[in-house]
């Protein structure tokens, strides 16, 4: 005997509708969170966005140059090694399952492999990673973490916000900092603008990232990673990214002393001026720089100075860099030390 239910119109209704719901929210693509347990103008900052222009020029979301050709994920940086050694987290920025993962890549600069090394290296360019996927061919990748970092296994549920690894510099990289990357199926999207490439700079066509995530994350054209004293003269950046370079005293038998910056975001036609000031004021030393013949995205300069023969002066000394830019735009940033 075949049994017939019957059920109310109404509860058809709100069946199908709540089927349609689960299917609309399942179509949806993850509403995106900060991903790392930092706060931008602090101790972290975005030094690359997602380039998106055709061919062989590069441009950011702005039309800006904080990125370069092909790149597609959007890095963001701590300001040094020191601080990666006591553990930026990096979190899930939606919820999903950890659908593959990567363990084991060192952290270290990859201009230091050598040319052998480097190639082996190379295939493993994304270096610790842990990719997230949100249903309906939506996934997130969480590159370059710390060797060891990994808090997850593959095929665990995370939620947003969970944990997964802390911030490294594994793989295809020169500096510390989280490659964040959204695809869907093959196509690798800006989550600022919702575009993989654009004919025109500046074009936004949907967001992915939260509001609250926007707040937290506004563009910076140029920013300071490390500016500081010390009483010998830095080598290059990686000596400045250490963290250890920077000293707050300098003792009056040192023989020199140094004023140093590096920055991000340097634009063609830049002037910049380096100032050193000894403790009541006077300037001891200052450069001005040529206008910088191209945009370059990153940068130090450094001035230094001997010790006086009649020795040094006890006090506070203070540098200031400024930065000149052709819009009338300017940008600072000071350090001081104590001689004593």
């Amino acid at each position: 005997m075949t049994v017939v239910l019957r059920l109310p119109i109404v509860l058809l209704i709100l069946v199908t509708g709540f089927c349609g719901i689960a299917h609309a929210q399942q179509d949806r693509p993850p509403v995106l969170d900060f991903p790392v347990k930092c706060t931008i103008g602090l101790d972290c900052e975005i030094q690359h966005y997602v380039d998106l222009l055709e061919g062989p020029a590069a441009a950011d979301l702005k039309c800006g140059s904080l990125t370069y050709d092909r790149h597609t994920g959007t890095d963001i940086r701590i300001r040094s090694l020191k601080q990666m050694e006591k553990g930026v987290p990096v979190v899930a920025a939606a919820d999903g399952e950890v659908f593959n993962l990567r363990k084991g890549v060192p952290d270290q600069y990859f201009s230091d492999y050598s040319k052998a090394k480097q190639r082996e290296v190379y295939a493993k360019g994304l270096g610790n990673v842990v990719v997230l996927h949100h249903g309906k061919g939506w996934n997130t990748f969480y590159a370059h973490l710390k060797k060891d970092s990994i808090v997850v296994n593959k095929g665990q549920r995370v939620s947003k916000g969970q944990i997964l690894g802390y911030i490294g510099m594994s793989g295809l990289t020169d500096f510390p900092h989280l490659h964040f990357e959204l695809r869907h199926k093959k196509a690798r999207l800006d989550p600022f603008t919702g575009l993989e490439k654009s004919t025109e700079c500046g074009t936004v066509d949907h967001t992915y990232w939260s509001e609250a995530a926007l707040a937290q994350m506004p563009y910076k054209p140029t920013f300071f990673v490390n500016t500081g004293f010390s009483e010998q003269r830095p080598e290059d950046r990686k000596d400045l990214e250490t963290g250890q370079k920077r000293q707050e005293e300098l003792d009056l038998r040192a023989p020199t002393l140094f004023f140093w910056t590096y920055y991000i975001g340097g634009q063609k036609g830049d002037k910049v001026t380096i100032d050193l000031m000894d403790p009541s004021g006077n300037l001891l030393k200052t450069h001005t720089t040529k206008p910088m013949g191209k945009n370059q995205i990153s940068r130090m300069l450094f001035l230094g100075v001997k010790k006086p023969d009649q020795g040094w002066v006890s006090g506070t000394y203070r540098g200031k860099v400024k930065i000149k830019r052709l819009t009338g735009e300017a940008f600072e940033d000071s350090a001081q030390i104590l001689v004593q």
